[in-house]
C-alpha cells in the first residue's frame, strides 16, 4: 500500500508540479535596478522551490544578475558566481531549497541586492 501512494505522489508531482510552480518579476514593474527596495519586494512575495525569478533590466547599462554564496554576497564579489548573466532579460529557477543570494556585480551600494529563502 505504501508503495503505491509513494508511486502515485510521484506521478502527481510530475503530472502537476509544474503547474504549481510561478514566476516573478523581480521588482514587479521597476524590474531590476539601482535604488529599489528588493527587501521589502521579497517580504511581500511568497517565493518556493521551483519558482522563477525574472530579472529584467538595460543591458545597455553595466547591470548584471549574479547568484552567488553568503560570503560572496556580503562581500559584494560576483567572481565565480553559481549564475551570471548581462543580457537584460536573466532567469532563475529556484531549483534546490535553502537561501539564495542575489546582486548586480559592482552595484551593491546601489541596492541590487537581495536574498530569499526557499
Amino acid at each position: 500500500m505504501a508503495s503505491s501512494t509513494v508511486k502515485f505522489m510521484a506521478l502527481f508531482l510530475i503530472l502537476f508540479g509544474s503547474s504549481l510552480a510561478a514566476e516573478h518579476t523581480v521588482g514587479d514593474q521597476l524590474g531590476w535596478r539601482p535604488l529599489v527596495n528588493y527587501y521589502s519586494w521579497v517580504r511581500s512575495k511568497s517565493i518556493k522551490l521551483g519558482d522563477t525569478l525574472v530579472f529584467n533590466y538595460d543591458a545597455t547599462k553595466d547591470y548584471s544578475v549574479a547568484e552567488v554564496t553568503q560570503f560572496k554576497f556580503i562581500a559584494c564579489n560576483a567572481s565565480n558566481a553559481e549564475f551570471f548573466d548581462k543580457s537584460g532579460n536573466s532567469t532563475v529557477t529556484l531549483v534546490e531549497s535553502g537561501q539564495h543570494y542575489f546582486m548586480a556585480e559592482g552595484h551593491c551600494s546601489d541596492q541590487m541586492v537581495f536574498s530569499v529563502l526557499v
